[in-house]
């Protein structure tokens, strides 16, 4: 049996498989986000600070600038159309002079430098309204929200809470949001005091195409400090 067998023989592992790239239908799905400063009004869990995010309203062209004129990296940007196709677009950063995408984009969905180190917070924004955020030293978005591709369905398998709260008598809210259709709906509503909280979903949740999904939380009193890791599958309708 050649290399070449061996790498393209399934594992038996449908889930290892995916990872491998042996289902051309299905890919892997890894959100990660971390907010922290997580007040007393429900926010969305993202590292660029307080307030819910809002996406674009229509497909916008961004302003990528960093805060450090050492940062020239070329930065990928991965998010979707005005019809909401996945696109993605690179652009090469110049220091604290803002440059713009080449394409126009309804969702970011994430944003990664491909070289080095970023030395400053890298902004991508239109309007000063801020859609994507990299923070120093970090190379890629750490954002709880996501839009779902046309065509795909997203099967969330597994989320993770981890607070930084060691009080016991504060506590944390959290919550799933999801729009579609001009459809909001708030669910999956948690409280816990814990410093992790896990979900190992048995029958994966599933997040229609076109739905814009995140995570909202607060806390009871003061703030509090919260990441969340999702993962699941996306999988062609």
């Amino acid at each position: 049996m050649s290399i070449q067998d061996i790498n393209t023989t399934s594992s038996r592992n449908h889930y290892l498989d995916v990872a491998r790239g042996l289902r051309p239908d299905c890919s892997t799905f890894y959100l990660f986000g971390f907010n922290r400063s997580v007040d007393t009004a429900y926010e969305t869990i993202w590292n660029d600070g307080g307030g819910v995010y809002v996406p674009p309203s229509s497909a916008v062209t961004l302003s990528l600038v960093s805060d450090d004129a050492a940062d020239t990296m070329d930065v990928e940007i991965i998010g979707l159309d005005a019809q909401y196709r996945q696109i993605s677009d690179t652009v090469t950063l110049d220091g604290t002079n803002a440059v713009t995408s080449n394409v126009d984009f309804l969702r970011i969905n994430s944003a990664r430098i491909l070289s080095g180190s970023n030395a400053g917070d890298i902004t991508i924004s239109n309007g000063g309204t801020t859609y994507g955020f990299i923070e120093v030293g970090y190379g890629v978005t750490q954002t709880i929200h996501y839009t779902v591709p046309a065509g795909r369905s997203l099967y969330i398998t597994q989320v993770d809470f981890t607070s930084g709260t060691v009080n016991s008598n504060k506590y944390l809210f959290a919550r799933a949001k999801s729009v579609n259709s001009g459809v909001t709906q708030h669910f999956f509503e948690s409280t816990f005091v814990t410093s992790q909280l896990s979900y190992d979903m048995q029958v994966p949740f599933r997040v229609p195409e076109k739905t814009d999904f995140s995570i909202q939380a607060k806390s009871s009193s003061g703030s509090n400090e919260l990441s969340i890791f999702i993962n699941g599958i996306l999988i062609d309708n």
